[in-house]
């Protein structure tokens, strides 16, 4: 996705930006916060430039960012500036820190075994497109991966749970694919509102392993 050098820059720019924002970071906490954020400005900026839609999204993406660090760099850099004003903000809006929350834990693998089934049908490819792009308009900049993904999963359980089978969903959507994509407006418009926290990271990973934070998602 991300060339090596513009990689390495972006971290460079992140770290910085991680540290300023919320203090001293061990090793664990500033790599996955990296990690999390580099994600999501390359989310942020396949939104915000149009090419989320495009037949090659992420190469259309690395290319213009790569542009940016090479002829730009004082662009590039007061974009990041820009989204990452927003970022840390959601971060402490949407972020809560718990010591393994099971029953959350149950819910997630939950969802997740029910729309496993689902999950290979052409729509839902472009359901988590929608609902990225409908998610960062609306200024959830944080977690997009995971949360465009809960989005989807969460429509398909809603569907499955009114439907007497897996395969009458399955059926529905293949004649009607904009059954999913108006569920999932749905279920953005509420997610926005909503002010609390979305994304639940068990914190034992963070004190006891060199892995980092492990998130379990939201519902």
């Amino acid at each position: 996705m991300l060339s090596r050098g513009l990689r390495a820059a972006l971290a460079t720019m992140l770290s910085r930006r991680l540290i300023n924002e919320f203090g001293n970071l061990n090793r664990a906490e500033r790599s996955f916060m990296l990690r999390v954020s580099t994600e999501d400005f390359f989310n942020y900026v396949k939104v915000e430039q149009g090419f989320i839609y495009d037949y090659s999204p992420d190469e259309r993406t690395s290319f213009y960012l790569e542009v940016l660090s090479e002829r730009e760099p004082l662009k590039l850099a007061h974009l990041l500036d820009d989204w990452f004003s927003v970022w840390a903000l959601k971060w402490r809006q949407r972020v809560r820190l718990a010591m393994g929350d099971r029953e959350d834990e149950s819910l997630v693998e939950k969802i997740r075994r029910r729309t496993a089934a689902l999950q290979g049908l052409p729509i839902i490819g472009e359901a988590k497109r929608f609902a990225l792009g409908s998610l960062i308009r609306s200024g959830e900049v944080c977690f997009t991966n995971l949360l465009s993904d809960s989005v989807v999963r969460g429509a398909l359980y809603h569907m499955l749970n009114r439907a007497s089978s897996p395969e009458e969903v399955k059926r529905a959507l293949e004649r009607n694919p904009a059954l999913l994509l108006d569920e999932v407006i749905k279920r953005v418009r509420s997610l926005v509102k909503y002010k609390g926290p979305l994304v639940t990271l068990k914190l034992e990973i963070a004190l006891f392993s060199d892995e980092g934070l492990m998130s379990l998602g939201f519902w």
